[in-house]
């Protein structure tokens, strides 16, 4: 979890992420373990993946049973204070 997580949060210096503690944005995607599949594909690049539940961008619901809720709560991160 943590290469997925907090790691890449840590080396591209985004303060604030990649960990659910006091202090941190909450970012979080729940998902079925069991349903979970990326439709995806070449020619369908767009197609909805399945099994996602809920998503939060900074603990705002942007994601419900696979369906924008029309909220947004994201915003513009910087790695460690410059561009990449």
């Amino acid at each position: 979890i943590r290469r997925i997580t907090s790691l890449p949060a840590e080396v591209y210096g985004l303060s604030g992420k990649g960990r659910i503690a006091t202090g941190y944005d909450a970012d979080l995607v729940l998902f079925d373990y069991d349903r979970i599949i990326d439709r995806a594909d070449f020619f369908h690049p767009f197609a909805k993946n399945e099994g996602i539940k809920q998503v939060y961008v900074n603990g705002v619901l942007t994601v419900e049973e696979n369906q924008p809720t029309g909220a947004y709560g994201g915003r513009y991160l910087r790695c460690g204070g410059k561009q990449p």
